[in-house]
């Protein structure tokens, strides 16, 4: 019991060695956690660099194609850009070469129309939010009336997103649970938009994007990326009909935060076994890339798409009538055993 107290003391005592030994301990779990998530943050800004230096080899690629055109054609076509000249005077120029001119002229046309269109976006650019600027307001504050999303799941952690996003092509149920990781975050960030002293619109928060470049910098990388998982968890809520505060990720039977809560707990609601079914309709026969489930998506929410539009409603009134509320347990306890996967 003594030698059990002098640990204890030491390990929390105020002295020397309490000091050092919980120094210690913080330096480990900072190596554990470094050992266990830097090797992704890595991958990602690996992958980002090696995208930019394609691009800026393309970027050159390009001009070296641009020079040796001209070069190749006797600079005709950089003296008509610069000089203005006409059709006259370039025949002259180029001492009758017509053959040439022809060959040239498409080509030409096509750049002149370029810069005219380029000369033209800028100068509409900024009359149109000159003249836009009030009708804009108006419906920012319509959009300001609605009131924001809520959810029924904690804020998630650095941690929780990194796993996720490492897990995100392994199912659709792993893309479903990241996008709707990232749509909860949404609640726990400021967006809000930011005013002058005049009381007009000059920006907004940084939100998500903040978030990320503050908490994740390799995920800030891919910010892009991450939206389209977002985008995805907020269109399938949309298909399975979820209201707030419900996640997307209610319908996937082998959630963390679903499992505890519901499964449990006890049967989820009726409005979530109902979407549970859809969501099953929905992944069935879809390939196992997060693409493709980001196109099905789509399809049924896509106004064109009749067929889908008509299936997916067929879907809804379906299980509106056979999953009532003295059969939902045995619904959900059924489809709790099957795989979200196409």
């Amino acid at each position: 019991m003594a030698d059990e107290y002098r640990c204890t003391h030491d390990d929390t005592g105020s002295g020397p060695g309490g000091r050092r030994q919980s120094a210690r301990l913080a330096a480990g779990e900072l190596s554990a956690w470094l050992a266990k998530y830097e090797p992704v943050e890595r991958a990602v800004i690996e992958a980002h660099e090696r995208r930019l230096a394609n691009r800026a080899r393309r970027r050159e690629a390009r001009a070296r194609a641009f020079g040796d055109l001209c070069e190749a054609t006797e600079g005709l076509a950089t003296v008509w850009r610069r000089e203005g000249w006409s059709v006259g005077e370039m025949v002259r120029w180029a001492d009758g070469d017509v053959l040439t001119l022809l060959a040239l002229a498409r080509w030409m046309r096509g750049d002149a129309t370029r810069r005219v269109d380029r000369l033209r976006g800028r100068l509409r650019r900024p009359l149109y939010y000159e003249n836009e600027r009030a009708r804009r307001q108006v419906l920012a504050a319509e959009r300001r009336r609605v009131g924001g999303r809520r959810t029924t799941n904690p804020c998630p952690t650095r941690e929780e997103i990194l796993d996720a996003w490492t897990r995100r092509r392994e199912s659709h149920e792993a893309a479903v649970r990241f996008g709707s990781m990232v749509h909860d975050l949404e609640c726990y960030v400021d967006n809000s938009l930011l005013r002058d002293e005049t009381g007009e619109i000059v920006g907004r928060r940084g939100g998500v994007k903040a978030w990320l470049h503050e908490n994740i910098p390799a995920l800030h990388l891919r910010y892009t990326t991450v939206m389209r998982y977002k985008a995805m968890a907020k269109r399938l809520r949309q298909v399975v009909g979820l209201a707030d505060p419900v996640p997307a990720a209610a319908v996937l039977a082998t959630e963390r935060v679903a499992a505890e809560r519901t499964v449990v707990a006890g049967t989820p609601d009726l409005a979530v076994v109902r979407a549970r079914a859809v969501w099953l309709e929905v992944v069935k026969g879809v390939r196992g890339t997060p693409t493709a489930l980001m196109e099905r998506l789509d399809a049924l929410t896509d106004p064109d798409r009749v067929e889908d539009a008509n299936m997916l409603a067929g879907w809804k009134e379906k299980y509106e009538n056979e999953i009532t509320v003295s059969m939902k347990s045995l619904w959900w306890r059924r489809m709790a055993r099957k795989r979200d996967v196409g």
